[in-house]
């Protein structure tokens, strides 16, 4: 599978030069700390102040990016949204499992990779279109209004293009035509 031609695979991709983060990190690092700090302990708004650079990073800068202050809260609000999926809420325990833990057996380990290759494959029938933006919005944390603008489209037309490659890859995934 490939990511869309208008961007570089992270292999590729220039790091962001360390002036330019340590400038966003004392320009930007303290609005998001109190942003997180508003949401979630001290000790863990500086490891979420620390995703959302890291996200830039990876990233590779800024590039295309007209508002960096707004992306980086928007790259703040995902960041935080996906701690909380995964994580429990603060305080309180984890309650223990029921029942004998599942163990990775060469079969799982098989099926993983056979369901991984199903998607890839269903990535790559998508039109090139809905492919990318996709890949923009959902792997490189994008908004609508910013695929849009890399693409050359209207939001409406983004919004249409990721619900059906959605409803694609869904589609394929399940064995429907």
């Amino acid at each position: 599978m490939s990511l869309p031609p208008s961007t570089p695979p992270p292999e590729e991709r220039e790091p962001i030069p360390g002036e330019t983060l340590r400038a966003w990190v004392e320009e930007y690092g303290p609005a998001l700390r109190r942003y997180f700090e508003k949401r979630v302990s001290p000790a863990e708004a500086e490891d979420l102040v620390q995703d959302v650079f890291l996200s830039m990073q990876v990233r590779g800068g800024a590039e295309g990016i007209d508002n960096v202050k707004g992306y980086l809260f928007r790259v703040a609000a995902n960041v935080l949204a996906r701690r909380r999926y995964n994580y429990p809420p603060l305080g309180r325990a984890l309650a223990p499992l029921e029942g004998p833990v599942e163990e990775l057996s060469p079969e799982r380990v098989l099926l993983g990779k056979e369901a991984m290759e199903r998607m890839l494959a269903a990535l790559e029938a998508l039109p090139p279109r809905a492919r990318e933006a996709l890949l923009l919005h959902r792997f490189e944390e994008a908004t609508y209004v910013s695929v849009a603008r890399r693409m050359g489209v209207g939001t409406s037309a983004v919004e249409r293009l990721i619900t059906r490659a959605l409803k694609s890859l869904s589609a394929s995934l399940e064995g429907r035509p």
